[in-house]
């Protein structure tokens, strides 16, 4: 064609296969749909069926398009169908995922992600007939399928689902940090008593494979020293869950009070994240106590601003509310009679011990760092 791109092989069938196509392979797909537009909020739960549904559709036609259009056997003009149906399921798709913005923003940014990766791939998919003939269609049809099949396990059902899912996914790295803490200490006390291994790690060194630098006894009494601090940060954020985010209301009437304090957490939780790998790399030798005395100061205030977030919302009830709830609950026993009367868990009373021991032991350090600061000048 005089003037015009050539599309595919050059057969004819790469020539027509190329207008059909070119709609689902040009992108962006959505723009935030404004609020004010809408005559009422959609409810999470329609959102939700709404969004599982059209990643149906999306896998459906995605495999009938795949179908009509393989090189062994390609039929644009039966591909119309399929393809136009996949234009408007995607159309759909991505309008409906602007909608989870009325419902938390850290739910919506997970399903911005979620649809972002699905989008990309049908995307892709479309490109490559265009490019290349459909040459790798079964590969990446097959990763169309598969990232459809992951949007529709990870989707959290609220925003205090998704908020949920974040706080679990940090803990898990905060405990590795912990353990990495852990695997230090363990480490300096082998090799004060192997002392036979010098030798060995000589000739390592002399390879360029040599280990990290050992710990001087000073250094390793920092690491013991922090490595308490460190337990009891890890226990705060661990008991946040089952505290605070398991006994969160999501009544309606609340729900936007409740979702603002929610999507203040994760942002949070990830700079306690950050600030406890910041004292975990300053902990290796050669330390300096600058650094290590910086590091730690930013994780205790990371975990102060977790502890004022908490404790100053609406998602830790006053501790005469939580007693009353409580202790209503705990007199009666699962056929309404009255029961056995249980002292209630002051959640709020062991989250400021454990904030006070956070405190105490932060102070230990600082003075640690302060003595052997001033020691060595």
């Amino acid at each position: 064609m005089a003037g015009g791109r050539q599309v595919g092989t050059g057969s004819h069938s790469g020539c027509r296969r190329r207008p059909v196509v070119y709609i689902l392979s040009s992108g962006p797909f959505w723009a935030p749909v404004k609020s004010s537009l809408l005559t009422s909020r959609p409810p999470c739960a329609v959102l939700h069926k709404d969004f599982q549904s059209l990643l149906t559709l999306i896998y459906t036609s995605t495999t009938k398009m795949t179908l009509v259009l393989r090189p062994s056997a390609p039929a644009p003009s039966a591909a119309l169908a399929p393809i136009k149906d996949l234009a408007s399921s995607i159309t759909s798709f991505a309008t409906c995922a602007s909608l989870f913005d009325l419902h938390g923003s850290t739910l919506a940014s997970e399903v911005r992600a979620l649809a972002r990766d699905v989008c990309e791939a049908v995307r892709v998919l479309s490109i490559m007939f265009l490019d290349s003939a459909g040459e790798d269609y079964l590969v990446r049809t097959g990763t169309v399928h598969d990232i459809v099949e992951k949007a529709r396990r990870d989707l959290p059902a609220d925003n205090l689902a998704a908020v949920k899912k974040r706080w679990k996914a940090d803990r898990g790295m905060l405990e590795d940090s912990l353990e990495e803490i852990n695997a230090m200490i363990e480490e300096a006390g082998q090799n004060d008593q192997d002392g036979d291994g010098d030798d060995i790690d000589d000739e390592w060194d002399e390879l360029g494979f040599g280990a990290s630098k050992k710990m001087s006894e000073a250094e390793l009494e920092h690491t013991k020293k922090i490595q308490p601090l460190v337990r009891f940060v890890v226990l705060f954020h661990k008991r946040v869950a089952p505290d605070v985010l398991a006994c969160v209301s999501t009544s309606e009437s609340t729900l936007d009070i409740t979702n603002a304090a929610l999507d203040l957490l994760p942002s949070h939780s990830n700079a306690v994240v950050v600030a406890l790998e910041e004292v975990v790399a300053a902990l290796y030798a050669p330390q300096k106590l600058d650094a290590l005395g910086a590091a730690v100061s930013t994780l205790v205030h990371s975990i102060h601003t977790v502890h004022d977030s908490i404790m100053g919302s609406a998602l830790l009830p006053k501790t005469d509310q939580a007693d009353e709830l409580a202790k209503g609950m705990a007199a009666l026993d699962v056929d309404g009679a009255k029961g056995v009367e249980k002292k209630p868990r002051d959640s709020r009373k062991w989250f400021e011990s454990c904030r006070a021991q956070i405190d105490k032991s932060a102070k230990t350090v600082e003075e640690m760092l302060a003595t052997h600061s001033s020691n060595t000048t």
